[in-house]
């Protein structure tokens, strides 16, 4: 964040200085310029009484100058206060931002969870008013998640990573600071622009039973994470990286995952209904029991995936011809479902 500068002393003399110097060119200066006194010459041969009035003209023609050449200056000078009325407000703005800011971060690492909580959501409300500020509170987010929620668990108060997924509580139950910074990182605004290579970086975290509907990640970095019986019903991961990430058993109707990298991912038991998987790659995928009645599944590439007479695809689709490997395809097990 900007600091606020400060004009030196010297700065401020030099100004006033040059501001008199305008006044006086304008006043004493450019008037004479614009309507010089005549030669003599010019009068030769002029009755007195027209050379004063040609005189007096000239004079009027100068004062007329000076009052339009002041008007302009004054309306300059108004101009002028108005921007440096803007600019201050600006830097006043800006030093206010800096110290939410920075007593917001203090409090994430406050021992008191209402007090972590307070800090998350008053970084959401920064975020808010300075969207220039919106990827570095992204960044700070995220980092609390890496480090509150790592896998494997290894932080006092983490949930055993062998027990079964309907025996782990839910991410808000166990976690309410991750599950907060999660939800304030899906509500949008958070992910870097195209042109820039970061991402969301949410690598090998721990997001097991996970409450994500309809959150805003596209292009998150999600690779190795564990998202088993997480609720990402309608969420947008589109271009996310999902390599290898465990989704078993995650409630995904109507996510989008277009061109996602699901490479390798644990999809077990997962709820695809009507997913938009267009153009994602899904190479060696896990896809025993999954559901992906009505999925989208153009231009996806499923080339090595693993599925079993469990797993229910779209109505129509061939997925023998889309290079999936069906567990048991020997002719005593049944061929995978449709629907």
């Amino acid at each position: 964040m900007a600091l606020r500068r400060r004009w030196a002393p010297d700065g401020w003399v030099l100004t006033v200085a040059g501001v008199v110097v305008v006044l006086f060119a304008v006043v004493l200066v450019v008037p004479r310029l614009l309507y010089p006194p005549l030669p003599a010459s010019r009068f030769a041969g002029v009755a007195p009484d027209r050379r004063i009035e040609l005189e007096t003209n000239r004079l009027k023609l100068q004062n007329d100058a000076r009052a339009t050449l002041l008007q302009g200056l004054a309306g300059g000078i108004l101009l002028l206060g108005a921007y440096l009325t803007w600019r201050q407000l600006g830097v006043t703005r800006e030093g206010q931002i800096t110290e939410r800011y920075t007593r917001a971060t203090d409090q994430l690492g406050h021992a008191e969870l209402d007090v972590r909580l307070g800090g998350i959501y008053a970084l959401e409300r920064i975020a808010r008013d300075s969207p220039a500020d919106r990827a570095t509170i992204g960044e700070v987010l995220t980092a609390l998640v890496r480090g509150h929620a790592p896998w494997p668990p290894r932080l006092p108060g983490q949930y055993v990573a062998t027990a079964p997924i309907n025996q782990v509580p839910q991410l808000q139950e166990r976690a309410a600071d991750v599950q907060a910074s999660l939800t304030v990182l899906g509500r949008g605004g958070f992910t870097p622009p195209a042109n820039e290579p970061d991402r969301l970086n949410l690598y090998r975290v721990d997001l097991r039973r996970a409450s994500l509907p309809g959150a805003y990640l596209e292009g998150a970095e999600l690779a190795d994470a564990h998202l088993e019986g997480a609720f990402l019903f309608a969420a947008h991961l589109e271009d996310a990286i999902l390599g290898r990430a465990h989704l078993e058993r995650a409630i995904l109707p109507h996510a989008h995952l277009e061109d996602a990298d699901l490479a390798g991912a644990y999809l077990e038991d997962a709820d695809l209904r009507n997913a938009h998987l267009e153009g994602a790659i899904l190479r060696n995928a896990h896809l025993e029991a999954a559901r992906l009645p009505r999925a989208h599944l153009k231009d996806a590439d499923l080339e090595g995936a693993l599925a079993d007479e469990r797993t229910v695809w779209p109505a129509g689709f061939d997925w023998h011809a889309a290079g999936v490997i069906v567990a048991g395809e020997d002719g005593a097990a049944g061929p995978p479902q449709q629907a």
